[in-house]
């Protein structure tokens, strides 16, 4: 078989192979899926081992060490080489280049050699081979240094190598990459002013007058510790034209360097609240049970702070910054973000961790569009919806609302029912703000409670001192039956008792439910 057919037919193998797949997937995740655990847990051994092998570059300067020391550093370099080797074949797929070039070959009919095979996928091991972090990384593992003292030099060099494995200081290092075009610039201008203040000094003063300039050298050394503000102090102008030249240096300088703090520090701030919301991120991607509330307005605040009394865990997504800010400080997990981005929705891994998901935005077209995007993403999430016009109703249930709420028209039927008989709403009120007993409490009868097909008289009931409200059957598109009769009405699977009483006898209720047999 020639080469070409035993490329081809190897690429084919590895395409075809869901182990292989499997293996380098786990391997992309513990070197480069920030969101994983795994990864977490492999950058912090990879610090532990960078930090220990400079350490021992440090002791051995001016001490006798002992051989198991040099054994762990030569364990630290494997395992360097293989975390190197382990990204040089993670950064590509070779196999699926290989087998691309084939497919568009038999396509154009034509026909090609093994090395023209194979080129597309070299190239692109190449460059990351001649990467910056891939250069760093050979660097640290380069084993035959240690006799030079230049060359041990370059063991610092692993230092870099922490920069790979902190997130937060490579979202600091990027405001260098952003910023490129305003350094660049600024470089331009104090290479600009160094030369020509080097100059300068060099004509009036290199000549004999000043003992410590002698050589050009010393002209631009004395500029760029000038220009900087440092100052040293063993370089200083003797002449008038001299001191001239220093005046103008140090005001520029000054200026510049402020124009490149100005710029360092928006661009840091900027990042920093990317940091802040990775944090976040991070944070959420622990959470479980957790309920989801789109809107931080005085809707969003109320719910929120009720779910929490009721020990609920809160996560609040606003694209108003002022809105997010007091979410912080309220103590609610807190994104700034647009609920309706799926791409949002797809980051947080909703699917089997949210309980609950509620639009409460003041714009219909908004709470729709949110719905929709988390139907995507999932069909089982329990959706809760505010809607501001009455005709938005059915929109927002077909999207797949579980419910949706009529704020402004529940306020007006609440105050009309206050104005007609303001002593009872006053008492209803308090007992569902639970200021006073008794509280209404709601249960869900579940398998384990032995009750299913009960009548109400033979639950218990009136054994713990309670009053039914009424139930609410889920089976029957969560039909209310209000205040049924007892001796008639049989419990359901799924149905939710609606009872008022103390909490303590609510407490026992439950408790009875779920011990006592039938």
């Amino acid at each position: 078989m020639a080469l070409k057919e035993r490329i081809l037919s190897f690429a084919y193998l590895l395409a075809s192979s869901g182990r292989y797949k499997k293996i380098k997937g786990k391997v992309n995740t513990i070197l480069n899926d920030s969101s994983s655990v795994e990864k977490r847990y492999f950058d912090y051994f990879m610090i532990f081992l960078v930090l220990s092998t400079i350490m021992i570059l440090i002791l051995e300067i001016k001490n006798d060490l002992p051989d198991w020391v040099y054994y762990f550093e030569a364990f630290a370099v494997f395992i360097f080489i293989i975390e190197w080797l382990g990204r040089l074949w993670v950064a590509s797929d070779a196999h699926l280049d290989i087998i691309d070039v084939q497919e568009n070959a038999e396509f154009e009919k034509k026909d090609i050699t093994a090395w023209m095979l194979i080129k597309p996928a070299l190239v692109k091991k190449g460059k990351f081979i001649i990467s910056p972090m891939s250069i760093i990384d050979l660097l640290a593992i380069l084993p035959s240094y240690r006799a030079l003292r230049f060359l041990r030099f370059l063991l610092l060099f692993r230092l870099f190598k922490v920069f790979r494995y902190t997130e937060n200081i490579n979202y600091l290092l990027r405001v260098f990459v952003e910023k490129r075009f305003e350094f660049f610039s600024l470089i331009i201008i104090f290479g600009f002013m160094v030369f020509f203040a080097s100059t300068v000094i060099y004509i009036f003063e290199g000549t004999g007058e000043n003992p410590n300039i002698n050589s050009f050298y010393d002209a631009i050394y004395w500029a760029v510790v000038t220009i900087t503000t440092v100052g040293f102090g063993d370089i200083s102008p003797v002449t008038p034209e001299g001191r001239f030249v220093t005046i103008f240096l140090i005001i520029g300088g000054v200026t510049a360097i402020s124009f490149m703090t100005s710029i360092i520090t928006t661009a840091m701030a900027e990042k920093l609240e990317l940091m802040k919301s990775n944090q976040v991120f991070y944070q959420i991607s622990k959470l479980k049970n957790f309920i989801v509330i789109c809107g931080y307005g005085k809707m969003g605040k109320v719910l929120a702070d009720e779910l929490r009394l009721s020990g609920e865990t809160v996560v609040v997504i606003d694209p108003l910054a002022d809105e997010i800010v007091q979410a912080q400080k309220d103590g609610f997990y807190a994104l700034h973000a647009d609920a309706s981005d799926i791409d949002l929705l797809t980051q947080l891994n909703l699917k089997g961790r949210v309980k609950y998901f509620v639009a409460l935005t003041n714009d219909d077209a908004i709470n729709l569009s949110i719905i929709l995007s988390v139907k995507t993403i999932s069909e089982d999430i329990v959706l809760f919806s505010r809607a501001v016009e009455k005709n938005a109703r059915d929109k927002l249930l077909l999207a797949g609302a579980k419910e949706v709420v009529f704020p402004y028209e529940s306020a007006a039927i609440a105050a009309y029912e206050h104005l007609g008989q303001p002593v009872a709403f006053s008492a209803i009120d308090e007992i569902l703000h639970e200021y006073i007993q008794p509280v209404i409490d709601e249960i869900e009868i579940t398998k384990e409670m032995h009750v299913v097909g009960k009548d109400l008289r033979r639950i218990g009931i009136k054994k713990y001192r309670l009053k039914l409200l009424g139930v609410v059957r889920q089976r029957e598109n969560n039909r209310f039956y209000f205040h049924p009769k007892k001796e008639i009405f049989h419990v359901a699977l799924e149905d939710i008792l609606i009872v008022i009483g103390t909490s303590e006898d609510i407490t026992a209720f439950k408790l009875h439910l779920h011990e006592e047999k039938y």
